[in-house]
């Protein structure tokens, strides 16, 4: 295996201020900073968490702040007497396109506003990964080819086991200047692939020591020769400049179109009330956008209510970031790979007469099993195919057990385009041809000899595409709406759209569609609810990885099993994790083969 080492060049170090005209009073410890500092920070925009005091421990003393609390600061901009001001100094407040302000931001000319004050925090990874000073040297990172791995039982580079047991190894995290790094909280990944014969992958677990060190288990499950595959997907210095873009507001925004008569005028808009550019903003949970915000028109002609469509912006280039940090968003950017460590380990299974034990079929399992934290939960095997370790699926499947096992059956599939590519996927194995409409608007398609319909739906905003207002459209009001005592499929799924913005947002999002779901239960008990994790993809936004794609994907799972917890026997989660790690996928876009294997083994709790 062999690494490309990559060279930083440390250009600089830049400071943004950024304006969030509001005061909080918040408790304090004595040690904490003095609270008129905190009000000067907020109200005239001395947002730098650059200096040394971000680092001492007493600075996070004001957190943490409940979700509501956080959305709240900002509640004042909504407000009739709230008048948006233009400073001279925003370029944002000239423009009235959303052409011109597809201009700033590639100029990295918006000035972003906070989302959470100085020291305020929501989750304690926050607080974790916030902590941490900035990055100044890129040579402090770890260093892929001087890392290194270690298994146990190795003998002249190969590691011998047998079918079913379990090989442990170690990663010790080196730097550039060859010492070790003595704190964790970098993104390891491991996964075992066939060599030997070829299309087996599975994934391993990670341990992180807290200092530097990480060890890992995975468990040999295929005879033959296969290679030991140890990444360190993102180092903590990355995950911490992510969090920090989102904390400072320097992330992915929409626009908004208002209009009436020959009045009309262009907004920018996001997720958290933070908007670049407005004083005063408008809150679109009226038109049942929940958590989502655009600008106030600044004429006297136009009101929120004359909002008539929405646009995307240009990913924006990193704010307060330092010229190490600057290069390492590059790095990431444009380096689509898993960053394995370099080492020379080759596994060999023997085939000693051990057996997979008997599993129990999905659709006899209690639900609950597919929410396991134990890994693997699964194995690619040759040909594509996802075999369930958890339950007994159906195994490979084609169009005529899947048109038996949807008879009279709506399938209802919502989410982005990952959502769009699962109903592509679903019509070709279906054979269904009669479509009417299409993304991001309703799609479907009906196999009337059948009684199969198929449809999917965009969730509600924010979408990064053009779209016209749709009002009072949310995936938890829509399935409560759903007609009774028929048998329905759901397929739910909010990601790469929310990761540009604070995870306050999801989960909020998966309180709304717990409580969906849980009054769908009570009076359809046959629904069937598939809930879609995340997957890993290097690629995404990959002009600024730094404002969304996958770096949070584990904290993203986290909140979906604490919000659904008491649930886990009513649904089906779908770890796209797991598989998406097993077969390295680096696309927003997975492979429709793994789309296939998660339809499969969702349909495998319904048929047999």
């Amino acid at each position: 295996m062999t690494t490309n080492r990559t060279t930083f060049l440390i250009v600089g170090f830049m400071i943004v201020n950024c304006s969030a005209l509001h005061q909080f009073k918040r408790r304090r410890s004595p040690t904490a900073i003095p609270l008129h500092q905190k009000h000067r920070i907020l109200l005239h925009g001395e947002f730098d968490v650059h200096f040394t005091e971000a680092t001492k421990e007493e600075f996070w003393d004001d957190g943490p702040i409940d979700i509501y609390e956080a959305f709240d600061q900002h509640s004042y901009k909504t407000l009739d007497t709230c008048n948006n001001i233009c400073h001279a100094d925003n370029p944002v407040c000239s423009a009235t396109s959303k052409n011109e302000f597809n201009g700033l931001t590639e100029k990295d000319l918006i000035v972003p506003k906070p989302f959470l004050a100085r020291g305020q925090y929501v989750f304690e990874w926050e607080k974790k990964y916030l902590s941490y000073p900035p990055l100044t040297d890129t040579k402090t990172l770890p260093d892929l080819e001087l890392s290194k791995v270690t298994v146990e039982n190795t003998r002249q580079g190969v590691v011998r086991c047998k079918i079913l047991e379990t090989i442990h190894g170690r990663l010790d995290v080196v730097d550039g200047y060859g010492r070790q790094r003595t704190k964790g909280d970098d993104v390891v990944r491991v996964w075992m692939k066939g060599s030997n014969p070829t299309g087996y992958a599975v994934v391993g677990d990670v341990l992180d020591l807290k200092n530097g060190s990480y060890v890992f288990s995975v468990k040999c499950l295929w005879t033959g020769l296969s290679s030991l595959h140890v990444a360190i997907a993102y180092p903590r210095e990355f995950i911490r400049t992510f969090i920090h873009q989102i904390h400072i507001g320097a992330t992915r925004f929409m626009t908004a179109t208002f209009k009436n008569g020959n009045y009309n005028e262009d907004t920018i808009c996001f997720q958290t009330p933070n908007i670049p550019g407005w004083e005063c903003i408008c809150n679109f949970s009226k038109f049942g956008y929940e958590n989502y915000y655009c600008g106030r028109p600044r004429t006297n002609h136009l009101t929120c209510d004359d909002w008539i469509n929405g646009g995307y912006l240009s990913v924006p280039t990193p704010h307060d970031v330092t010229g190490a940090e600057r290069s390492l968003i590059k790095s990431i950017a444009t380096i689509p790979q898993q960053r394995t460590v370099a080492h020379n380990f080759k596994i060999s299974t023997e085939n000693t007469g051990n057996v997979f034990p008997e599993l129990q079929p999905c659709h006899m399992s209690n639900k609950n099993v597919t929410w396991t934290t134990a890994m693997p939960k699964g194995i690619w095997t040759p040909g594509n195919i996802w075999k369930s370790l958890v339950c007994k699926d159906v195994g490979v499947i084609n169009t005529d057990w899947t048109l038996n096992c949807l008879r009279n059956t709506s399938v209802w599939i919502f989410g982005d385009s990952n959502a769009r590519f699962t109903y592509d996927m679903i019509l070709a194995l279906t054979k269904c041809n009669k479509t009417e409409g299409g993304y991001p608007l309703r799609g479907t398609c009906i196999k009337p000899e059948t009684g199969l319909t198929i449809n999917v739906f965009c969730h509600e905003g924010p979408v990064y595409t053009y779209s016209q207002r749709s009002d009072n459209f949310t995936v938890p009001n829509f399935i409560q709406k759903l007609p009774k005592n028929q048998k329905h499929i759901l397929i739910i799924q909010y990601y790469l759209h929310y990761t540009a913005s604070h995870l306050a947002v999801l989960s909020l999002r998966m309180k709304s569609l717990r409580a969906a779901i849980e009054k769908l239960l009570e009076e359809n008990p046959i629904v069937l609810i598939g809930l879609r994790g995340p997957h890993i993809a290097s690629l995404y936004y990959n002009y600024n990885h730094a404002v969304g794609g996958d770096p949070l994907g584990p904290q993203y799972i986290h909140i979906i099993r604490d919000r659904f917890k008491g649930l886990e026997d009513k649904i089906v989660f779908l770890d796209l994790w797991e598989m998406s790690i097993g077969i390295e996928n680096f696309d927003y876009h997975p492979p429709q083969y793994a789309n296939l294997e998660m339809f499969k083994f969702l349909l495998s709790f319904q048929c047999n």
